[in-house]
């Protein structure tokens, strides 16, 4: 393990709130232009986080975000302050008491002296007020947020942003096609095709399906995550799982999906991939930070596309339609195995993406004929 992952940066599993904030060693990462009362990069992640979310100090957000901000969600695009502002606002009068529980954030030193952090985040929150998702339900919801950010001189300069929105709705009891019937009449940014469009066409023209064969003798960080995307998701060998995962492995994935030892992660896998067969999946970045003497947690921002194959007979209509994804995943690693995983990324999102380009007009579940 390098001599920098090792170093004593701020590490904020099973830490109490109030020590995170209150950090008391010495500045561990240089970090030109940032504020000197910040530490390190997870330091810096975390107390603005609080600042902004939980004391409510939304107009923070000028402050930490630089102006011109690209930031990429699956469900829409948006590069200005003032827009980050407007839908942090729109966030938390839909959810007033969202407490937002930093899991890990997992960093990495950039060579043009920027930092990137990828901040796992749990959030517990009461819907009482309307949101993007309709009315305020008065119903209490847990959802998992990973929010990937490269930071320079004290700013977020640019952001991929993925949630489990599908969780997050069956708990307010919210039909998950209807919920994505609705998020399909809402109009893109024209910013937001284009993206769509040329991340779509990029992960179909890269290369796939390479055989990465890992050895004790080869094995590596980058290795390891090549061929955990080459074998399991563009070769589709699942029988190569216990290569990646230990045998008693917990993993999450979106919508709930809550799945342990390899049989299960397996099944979980192959149900995702049946609605995309020709499915590509790219590496867009990788960062990894020690853990422990014999365990390291790796953050990977992914993007799969394909064509969509409907396993539900509600989008049979979509069959063929562009399927993109784009994802994130945090993977802890003991021993060159996958003892942890937890992947992120918004399923209304795809469905309404689906639906849109597709033009189709999906009736709602409350309205579809009856078969009596």
């Amino acid at each position: 393990m390098s001599s920098e992952r090792i170093k004593s940066i701020s590490q904020i599993h099973w830490q109490p709130l109030t020590k995170l904030l209150q950090p008391t060693g010495k500045k561990q990462q240089q970090l030109s232009g940032f504020d000197d009362e910040f530490i390190d990069i997870v330091d810096y992640i975390i107390r603005i986080t609080h600042r902004i979310w939980e004391q409510k100090n939304v107009g923070l957000c000028y402050q930490y975000y630089a102006d011109i901000c690209p930031v990429f969600t699956l469900g829409g695009y948006f590069e200005c302050v003032e827009q980050v502002v407007q839908n942090t606002l729109k966030t938390i009068a839909a959810f007033p008491d969202r407490s937002l529980i930093g899991e890990n954030v997992i960093w990495k030193e950039e060579s043009d002296g920027s930092y990137y952090s990828s901040h796992l985040i749990t959030s517990i929150m009461t819907n009482t007020g309307n949101s993007e998702f309709g009315a305020a339900t008065n119903k209490t919801g847990r959802v998992t947020t990973i929010a990937d950010c490269v930071c320079f001189e004290n700013k977020i300069i640019k952001e991929w942003l993925v949630r489990d929105n599908s969780f997050l709705i069956s708990q307010l009891g919210i039909d998950l096609i209807d919920a994505a019937i609705s998020f399909a009449q809402l109009v893109p940014d024209p910013h937001f095709n284009v993206w769509f469009d040329e991340e779509y066409q990029r992960v179909r023209e890269t290369k796939h399906r390479a055989n990465i064969a890992l050895t004790t003798e080869n094995w590596t960080t980058e290795n390891f995550v090549q061929s955990w995307v080459q074998t399991l998701f563009n070769q589709k060998q699942f029988s190569n799982l216990n290569d990646f995962y230990h045998v008693a492995a917990s993993h999450q994935w979106p919508g709930g999906r809550i799945a342990t030892g390899l049989a299960q992660v397996s099944g979980t896998l192959i149900q995702w991939l049946a609605q995309c067969p020709d499915a590509k999946m790219t590496v867009d970045h990788l960062a990894v930070v020690g853990f422990n003497e014999d365990t390291i947690d790796i953050a990977v921002r992914w993007s799969i596309a394909g064509t969509y194959s409907p396993q539900n007979e509600r989008l049979a209509q979509l069959k063929d339609e562009r399927f993109f994804v784009l994802g994130a995943s945090h993977l802890r690693v003991k021993n060159q195995k996958i003892v942890k995983e937890v992947t992120v990324f918004d399923e209304i999102s795809l469905y309404a993406n689906l639906i849109r380009q597709s033009g189709c007009n999906l009736p709602l579940a409350d309205k579809e004929p009856s078969n009596v």
